[in-house]
């Protein structure tokens, strides 16, 4: 039916719920927003029940769509089935699942499709043509660093807010090219002012009272492959005085289970163990399993020896300063990460 740009999904919803989505893409940011305001639509149309089902790759039994859609339900008349895609890859089985699905859509049930990236080969798979001609794809591309600063003005703009270029450009350095960063500077200032003109000087004390780091952060930076981000939260963790020993705990953690993850592709239990063992976030695993996927062990483990040095240094059992050493290795990883 169509292939549709993130400014124009509010429009299509107003005009028509369609019975078959995909929304996919670079952003995280726009995928959450653009999924939560179809989920409020699909509610207001009265499809007040909402089966989710998550297609890991390689792990799922596609028979699972078929159940779901021809599982009545005593308790609710509409339902809504939420496919998520993290891999963004059905493999053979799902891409004939889903090209069935959209041949007969069952009535009274709307399918949203959920993915991160495709790649452009997958953008024109028979899988993604039979979802658009079934109803809407929803294909969300980065904004650029050059489009940061029109995108917070606008988002200022969303939330009653008006401000000059100095703040405008100040947030956008805040964020460093992130867009959940640059909303939650937004979100913030709208807290603080309601609705008006933002000064720099307000803008400027926001941004100072947020400028506080953790070991995650630092964590979630490296693996992102945020170089300026890096080094940045390097900086700031040092000048708080935070300890050495922890930040490379929080390092080792992730490069520990990326060394493992290899092993375990297909094995959806021991995959889930791995992560309650390491305490890794449900947020931080689909990246995890996708840099595991795009490195070989032998740079995984050469970089945890690499971490181990980093230890002896931290304890005094070898020469160097702990924080430059920290830094170089989160740099390492950085550049790896990057390239993946």
């Amino acid at each position: 039916m169509a292939q549709i740009r993130i400014d124009e999904l509010e429009r299509h919803l107003r005009e028509r719920l369609t019975p078959v989505w995909l929304v996919a893409g670079e952003e995280l940011l726009f995928i959450d927003e653009a999924c939560r305001d179809i989920r409020a639509a699909a509610r207001t149309a009265g499809y007040s029940e909402r089966q989710v089902l998550h297609a890991e790759t390689g792990c799922f039994d596609w028979r699972q769509l078929d159940a779901a859609a021809g599982n009545l339900s005593l308790f609710s008349e509409r339902r809504l089935i939420e496919l998520r895609l993290p891999g963004g890859r059905p493999g053979a089985g799902g891409a004939q699942a889903l090209q069935a699905y959209c041949r007969a859509p069952p009535a009274d049930t709307l399918l949203l499709v959920v993915s991160a990236r495709l790649d452009a080969q997958q953008r024109r798979s028979a899988w993604v043509e039979a979802l658009s001609r079934a109803g809407v794809v929803l294909y969300i591309w980065p904004v650029g660093r050059r489009d940061l600063p029109r995108w917070i003005t606008q988002r200022l703009h969303s939330r009653g807010l008006t401000a000059e270029r100095a703040v405008v450009e100040l947030l956008a350095e805040r964020a460093e090219g992130n867009l959940s960063a640059a909303a939650q500077e937004v979100e913030k200032l709208h807290l603080l002012l309601g609705e008006g003109q933002v000064d720099l000087a307000t803008a400027r004390r926001a941004v100072v009272d947020s400028a506080r780091y953790d070991v995650f952060d630092l964590s979630e930076a490296v693996f992102g492959g945020r170089r300026t981000r890096v080094a940045r939260i390097c900086r700031g963790l040092q000048e708080e005085g935070a300890e050495p020993t922890l930040v490379l705990w929080a390092l080792a953690r992730e490069l520990r289970v990326l060394a493992t993850l290899p092993a375990l592709v297909g094995d959806a239990r021991r995959i889930n163990e791995l992560f309650r063992q390491h305490r890794v976030p449900k947020h931080r695993q689909s990246r995890l399993r996708q840099l595991a996927a795009g490195a070989t062990v032998d740079a995984w483990e050469r970089l945890l020896v690499r971490a181990a040095g980093v230890d002896r240094v931290i304890k005094g059992a070898a020469p160097g300063r702990p924080w430059d050493e920290l830094l170089q290795l989160s740099f390492e990883l950085t550049a790896l990460a990057a390239a993946i």
